[in-house]
């Protein structure tokens, strides 16, 4: 009997008021953009990453992963990437996408960087950017559940009302 008041009374206090974030969340949505150029998928990173030593590129339904490593153990800067090359100088492809993948076949795409100034992994609906890209100029990306955005337009947003992929939350300090 006393193991269910137990469970009760952290149930309540679960349910009354305990953050429901965890403590290493970002403070606002992390986005990448992604648009289609010519036909070729273009990533943008938002803002310049540094000694970034792994990318990964997830696909949705597919689970189809593209994992590119960098040649140094310091890391290459990136912040554009078109898929299927020409990749950042300096980073190999270490997992190449299955043969006959289509990316155009896919929901979703998942992005990641790892090391030096990497910050945020975060997802695309690739639908959104089929459909949106010829609609808008050149120089805007999709930005998952931030919009298509310029590069002016990103900077001004960026740690104000979402998080580019290798930009530090403003709100955590240390």
């Amino acid at each position: 009997m006393r193991r269910l008041g137990v469970l009760a009374t952290l149930a309540a206090a679960l349910l009354a008021g305990c953050p429901s974030k965890a403590p290493w969340a970002p403070s606002l949505p992390p986005a990448f953009g992604a648009r289609v150029t010519n036909g070729k998928l273009e990533i943008w990173t938002g803002s310049r990453c540094d000694g970034i030593t792994r990318i990964v590129l997830s696909f949705d339904p597919s689970a189809a992963e593209l994992i590119l490593t960098s040649r140094t153990e310091v890391g290459v800067a990136v912040d554009h990437l078109t898929l299927g090359g020409p990749y950042p100088a300096g980073m190999t492809v270490s997992q190449h996408l299955p043969v006959g993948f289509e990316w155009r076949n896919q929901k979703s795409m998942d992005f990641s960087t790892y090391g030096g100034s990497s910050r945020w992994g975060t997802t695309t609906d690739l639908d959104v950017v089929r459909g949106g890209s010829e609609q808008h100029p050149t120089d805007s990306y999709w930005f998952q559940d931030v919009g298509w955005l310029n590069p002016a337009q990103v900077a001004a947003q960026d740690g104000k009302s979402f998080l580019a992929t290798c930009t530090a939350d403003p709100a955590k300090k240390g």
